[in-house]
């Protein structure tokens, strides 16, 4: 396998691991999909955090968070998806950041992580294996 190629799979297969895991949770706050807490339990969390909550802010952030999970996943608009996700995660870690380092205790290891895989999909884009490789 030439480098290159390699490259696009490698690209490819971060792709699909962060819009994979990005796409689930977003339709579980948006539809309350996979267990997650549908729109009336996302807007809880966001009061929990002493974030604003009015309808309809949680239809856009989790709306959102849908189509940027699906763009990264297929690799449509991929770079301008990647940096839109990557900045819902990194609130999501400062959120966390009290609760320290560990997310087994609530801190921002996960979305840290999942920030910078997205950060890496913003700069390289898609690779060529996507919808739209720009």
């Amino acid at each position: 396998m030439s480098s290159a190629v390699g490259l696009d799979v490698g690209l490819l297969v971060l792709r699909v691991a962060a819009g994979g895991f990005l796409l689930p949770h977003a339709l579980g706050k948006l539809f309350g999909w996979f267990g997650g807490p549908g729109l009336a339990g996302f807007a809880d969390e966001l009061r929990g955090y002493r974030l604003p909550a009015p309808a309809p802010l949680p239809l856009l952030l989790a709306s959102v968070q849908v189509l940027c999970g699906l763009a990264v996943l297929l690799g449509w608009q991929t770079r301008i998806a990647a940096v839109i996700a990557a900045l819902f995660l990194a609130f999501t870690a400062l959120l966390a950041l009290p609760k320290g380092w560990f997310w087994m205790r609530g801190g921002i290891e996960y979305p840290l992580f999942w920030t910078l895989a997205l950060c890496v999909i913003a700069l390289a884009g898609p690779g060529n294996f996507a919808l739209r490789a720009i």
